[in-house]
């Protein structure tokens, strides 16, 4: 089975990787928002989905990720796949509780990871989206066509939207922060 999702927050994202899988279904991989499931006994893993803390160019930040799963399933978890930075995790529900970051300090520092994550790209679509702007006003200004106008006018409207949900998340994180301190 595959579903099409798109999470900018970590903990909504696992209850519902959680919720999935206690309902029989156990998530085999993800790509671009669509996430793929295969059958598997009602709860039978803990989901969990992390931004590491790991610094380096590519092929050092391979190296580093690589390690870095070892160590996670050094613990009895299994590596299920990543996306960009992300990385996503389970273990088994019959071991007991899973939990990546268990402290108020480690907690923090993750979230901050994502905060600049998303502050970065929040950036990028910000400086997008006035580009895209002045090339809308500039485009249409030249060009007569409805249809082309409406189509360049949803794209405008759809990095807009973007950049609000980018910014969104950055408050969001930033008052789970502040509620950790």
């Amino acid at each position: 089975m595959k579903k099409f999702k798109l999470y900018f927050d970590k903990e909504e994202e696992e209850q519902w990787l959680n919720e999935m899988c206690g309902n029989g279904w156990e998530m085999k991989g993800f790509f671009m928002g669509v996430y793929q499931f295969k059958p598997c006994s009602p709860g039978k893993y803990i989901y969990q989905v992390d931004l590491p803390d790991i610094k380096g160019g590519m092929g050092e930040w391979d190296r580093k990720k690589r390690a870095y799963i070892d160590f996670v399933e050094g613990t009895g978890a299994e590596f299920v796949c990543s996306w960009g930075f992300y990385l996503i995790f389970r273990k088994e529900a019959d071991q007991g509780e899973f939990k990546l970051y268990t402290d108020a300090e480690s907690k923090m520092k993750l979230y901050q990871r994502i905060r600049c994550l998303l502050l970065g790209v929040g950036l990028f679509e910000l400086w997008l989206s006035i580009f895209q702007t002045w090339n809308y006003l500039n485009f249409k200004a030249h060009v007569s066509s409805p249809g082309l106008n409406l189509v360049m006018l949803c794209c405008l409207l759809l990095v807009y939207a973007m950049t609000g949900t980018m910014f969104t998340m950055v408050v969001k994180i930033t008052k789970k922060i502040c509620q950790l301190r």
